[in-house]
């Protein structure tokens, strides 16, 4: 799912920078890590794309491109562990595959992250989008109680804001949070139907009552 430059090596180099400049003169980071996206598809990378990316490219022309960065893995669990973490993606209980949107975080609380260290350089952090790390809802499916917060989630492993979701929408949860509350709760869990891609949804167990 992901083929595109932002890897693991690129987080060393943007903390190698963020802690090579005068306080006063911090640079601000972005790094936007996007699913399915080919190194080409930019128009700042590739003038024979199909693409045209204006935005990417003003960022690239004004900021600093990595063109030489690698992730061991290609789809989102493992790609963003190693991304946030500088490790192995194998070096934690999940060997292979992704996981569910819910469940123990794979990045331990005492684990230095991207996030972590620059908020220890007096950066603001914050992550929006897909998390799928992994992090613990109240209660289990069927009695959820949506007024409390989950927990073991991106604001325990350094980021200051978080608005996002738990994982792809066809893993269970279908709710935007901003911080560890669910903005609207969820009155319905949903996935396609596997290896069907036009056939009407069908709800997803164990979420079938929740």
């Amino acid at each position: 799912m992901r083929s595109i430059c932002l890897a693991t090596l690129v987080g060393s180099l943007l903390v190698s920078l963020a802690l090579s400049v005068v306080a006063a003169d911090r640079p601000n980071i972005i790094i936007i890590y996007t699913d399915d996206q080919g190194f080409g598809d930019a128009s700042c990378l590739n003038s024979a794309s199909g693409f045209q990316t204006p935005n990417l490219d003003r960022l690239a022309k004004e900021g600093v491109v990595f063109t030489n960065a690698h992730s061991p893995d290609t789809v989102c669990t493992p790609s963003r562990y190693g991304l946030l973490t500088g490790r192995y993606c194998w070096r934690t209980v999940k060997k292979t595959g992704v996981l569910n949107a819910e469940g123990p975080c794979l990045i331990k609380n005492d684990r230095m992250t991207i996030a972590s260290l620059l908020r220890g350089q007096g950066y603001d952090t914050a992550m929006v989008g897909k998390w799928h790390l992994g992090m613990q809802f109240p209660a289990e499916p069927g009695s959820r109680d949506w007024s409390k917060p989950v927990t073991d989630m991106p604001l325990d492993k350094g980021f200051d804001y978080f608005y996002g979701i738990p994982a792809s929408l066809n893993y269970g949860i279908l709710a935007w949070f901003e911080g560890q509350y669910a903005k609207v709760p969820p009155t319905l869990f949903t996935a396609k139907k596997k290896n069907n891609r036009h056939v009407d949804y069908r709800i997803m167990p164990p979420y079938e009552n929740s």
